[in-house]
């Protein structure tokens, strides 16, 4: 009896490294099977999450939010996507100045984290990236 396997599995493994303490920017096309452009129109929300190696978030970047509403560790407004050409901007400034406070957006610790990409519908959920991500001096 053959065995056989079917993976519903969408998520591409890619490993980040950013330097402590600069502006991140990372720009990722999503496509289709075909290659042709993945739709991002019905995604309303997009989030990367950083974790450590207990599972405890460490920092979350959203395209949703406020920005008076950042902490050190979750930072609003930070992806922007393009629908039809099916792209996702994460731009995350070094520092963004808030009520007289400045946060220090990568301010992780230098070391080795988990990521994942996450974009969501009102009905689906997709993790498009997934990995490490390294945070050196």
């Amino acid at each position: 009896m053959a065995t056989t396997s079917v993976s519903a599995d969408i998520a591409t493994k890619i490993n980040v490294t950013a330097r402590k303490g600069d502006s991140f920017y990372l720009q990722a096309t999503l496509t289709n099977e075909d290659d042709t452009v993945f739709d991002l129109t019905d995604y309303e929300t997009i989030s990367l999450k950083i974790t450590n190696s207990n599972g405890s978030l460490i920092k979350e970047f959203k395209n949703t939010g406020t920005a008076s509403a950042d902490t050190e560790i979750v930072k609003n407004n930070k992806i922007s996507k393009d629908n039809t050409l099916g792209t996702i901007t994460i731009d995350v400034p070094a520092i963004t100045s808030l009520q007289n406070t400045d946060y220090i957006n990568m301010n992780l610790l230098v070391g080795t984290y988990d990521y994942t990409l996450k974009i969501n519908s009102s009905t689906d959920v997709h993790t498009v990236m997934y990995g490490k991500f390294k945070s050196i001096d």
